[in-house]
């Protein structure tokens, strides 16, 4: 595979989203786990992360004001793009008079009451804001907030939100693909009573679920089957010898839960569960997935592969393709089959699991995930597939 430059995520998204490539999920689904002992079964909880509260107070609140957006050479077309999404023709009518739209930088603006927003369909509202998610300027249709449990009371069963606010979103929630999305930020800031709520409320839709993972280490543990698989050869990074702590946990005689953090680099101990901070920013830009699968083994970031261009040249150079199944650091690529794009990566960990950021913007923390759940994120609406990249010199023990 000729690996394209990496495309960047948008500064906005939060997550793209859109239709389920089935072949892709079956194509996971059948994928080998690497037959390297690592010993030590992995344990997952689930947790959701959210905001602080002082890294909410710099991030804007979006306006009361539903708008949705078209290229200004599509005015003519847009009571038909409307109307093709299921809206009532009444209802395109009001929306589209010249009167009560707005031209502004190359962008035609309209204006729907709360009352329209909140009387579409599901079906209607799928269709209209994928067409809308073509456009990053419609920031929360291009990039909806996404659920990815079976129902939207569970994913925030254990938030602060009003159970009134939670049926609401669940009400104004919409399928693409097998998960749900929520795009109507604007209808809710205006439904807020006060500043409290509306602030808990944005804090909560900044949800991102990502999971605590140990080892259980017992007195049969191979204390260095464990180290050869997390201490690839090759790696550059400061080797931490995790050795004598396996070995002092399996003298206690007992089985121990040792958080999976104590056997992953420098770099991504530090940067797990936790959001880009002003340091991250420091050079204009914020990290996004490729700068975190590049950097993952590197004791300090470099911050050349913040460049898309750079980025790809470091692949090429360093990394050579690889198929399932997988091993510990192969960063899996996300690759659109019809441009050869990589728009998303991550790092293989082990089993199903992932290191990963989704996003390159300040709400978007770095967590583990599942390959499932990035394939359910990332797989939308495009033919794509999945390209593992091994680092060259890394074989072995």
């Amino acid at each position: 595979m000729s690996l394209r430059p990496l495309r960047r995520s948008s500064a906005t998204a939060r997550i793209r989203f859109g239709l389920l490539i089935a072949a892709a999920l079956i194509a996971i689904a059948s994928a080998e786990v690497d037959p390297s002992p690592y010993s030590g079964r992995l344990t997952r909880i689930p947790i959701f992360l959210e905001v602080s509260s002082n890294l909410l107070d710099s991030i804007p609140i979006p306006s009361p004001q539903t708008r949705w957006s078209l290229p200004v050479d599509q005015a003519d077309a847009a009571a038909m793009i409307f109307l093709k999404a299921g809206l009532p023709p009444n209802v395109v009518e009001a929306i589209t008079t010249p009167s009560v739209s707005v031209r502004a930088d190359g962008w035609i603006h309209f204006f729907p009451s709360n009352m329209v927003v909140e009387s579409m369909s599901r079906e209607t509202r799928a269709a209209l804001y994928t067409m809308l998610g073509l456009y990053e300027i419609n920031e929360f249709q291009e990039s909806p907030v996404l659920i990815l449990t079976d129902t939207v009371d569970e994913w925030y069963r254990q938030s602060k939100l009003p159970p009134d606010m939670i049926a609401e979103i669940s009400r104004l929630a919409y399928r693409r693909g097998d998960v749900w999305a929520f795009s109507d930020v604007s209808l809710l800031v205006s439904k807020s009573p006060n500043e409290e709520i509306l602030k808990e409320f944005f804090k909560t839709l900044t949800r991102t679920r990502t999971y605590l993972v140990r080892m259980s280490i017992g007195p049969d543990t191979d204390a260095a089957g464990v180290k050869a698989y997390w201490r690839p050869n090759g790696i550059g990074f400061r080797r931490k010898d995790i050795e004598p702590l396996i070995e002092s946990l399996k003298e206690t005689g007992a089985e121990v839960q040792l958080d999976l953090v104590h056997l992953m680099p420098p770099l991504a101990r530090k940067l797990l569960y936790t959001y880009p901070g002003p340091e991250n920013a420091s050079q204009g830009i914020l990290p996004d997935c490729h700068w975190t699968s590049l950097n993952y083994f590197n004791y300090e970031p470099h911050g050349y592969l913040l460049d898309s261009g750079l980025a790809t040249s470091k692949v090429l150079e360093d990394y050579q393709e690889t198929q399932p199944p997988y091993r510990y650091g192969d960063i899996l690529f996300f690759v659109d089959n019809a441009t050869g794009d990589a728009f998303h990566s991550c790092v293989y960990l082990a089993e199903d699991l992932v290191f990963t950021k989704n996003g390159r913007n300040q709400i978007a923390p770095w967590i583990i995930s599942t390959r499932e759940d990035i394939a359910r994120i990332y797989l939308s609406a495009r033919t794509g597939r999945i390209q593992a990249y091994r680092r060259r010199g890394s074989e072995g023990t």
